[in-house]
């Protein structure tokens, strides 16, 4: 009998150890997905800087386009002197002239506050360009080493398989047929340890009776409330068992 529970300890060590690659397997999309959040959280900030940028350098052009037509204006006015007839005339162009060199004047002081502005964008748009480009290097190498991973993990998964269907031959059928009717009704678990007169899966007293018969480990028992089969983890042939499979 102790053989026989032996293997199907094995058997659920296996299913524990493909649950839990199972497990990594699927968290693989999810952990790509946060990576491209935070790189696409991180772009957005450098695209947002960088319309900043670009906006205060087409202000600065659309200023600078303003200054010429004033300046053209002045010197349109300027070509009107000879034509000035009387005092009145004359000083209402110069106060034209005047009121078009204090606007570009003004303009001239926002064209200083843009280029400044422009300059300060520009470096700090260089900064963070060249940590864009390192987080887009990191993201690739860390997608493609968590898809390796992914992969590596669909080879352990088919090789706990192959291992899976050897117990599975040692097993009596009637007792393989318990087990199969066990994990699929308790996700995966049939068997568990009972550690100090507890089920470690249910997490309920064992009867002392019971405990005493798992610890002489003549017989197969189950839990008397979940029903999976039980043992005793401290018993040496368990764990060996739990050696045996420890780097899988």
């Amino acid at each position: 009998m102790q053989e026989q529970l032996k293997y199907l300890v094995e058997l659920q060590i296996l299913e524990n150890k493909k649950a839990e690659l199972i497990r990594r397997r699927e968290e693989t999309p999810l952990k790509i997905a946060a990576l491209h959040k935070d790189f696409a959280a991180f772009e957005s900030e450098y695209l947002l800087k960088k319309t900043e940028h670009d906006h205060a350098v087409q202000l600065r052009r659309s200023e600078e386009k303003e200054i010429a037509d004033l300046e053209a204006r002045i010197r349109r006015s300027r070509q009107k002197e000879h034509e000035v007839k009387t005092n009145r005339e004359y000083q209402a162009l110069l106060k034209e002239i005047q009121d078009l060199q204090d606007e570009i004047r003004s303009r001239e002081d926002h064209v200083l506050e843009l280029m400044e502005k422009i300059e300060k964008l520009a470096g700090e748009l260089k900064t963070l360009g060249q940590e864009l480009e390192k987080r887009r290097k990191a993201l690739e190498n860390e997608e493609a080493a968590l898809k390796q991973e992914s992969d590596q993990v669909d080879d352990k998964i088919a090789h706990l398989e192959r291992l899976q269907a050897e117990v599975r031959e040692k097993i009596d059928p009637p007792l393989l047929n318990k087990w199969t009717t066990l994990a699929q009704r308790y996700k995966g678990v049939a068997v568990a340890p009972v550690s100090q007169g507890v089920c470690q899966i249910c997490h309920l007293n064992i009867p002392p009776q019971r405990f005493i018969e798992l610890l002489r480990d003549q017989d197969i028992l189950t839990c008397p409330h979940c029903h999976r089969f039980i043992y005793h983890p401290e018993n040496e042939v368990y764990r060996a068992v739990h050696d045996d499979f420890k780097d899988f």
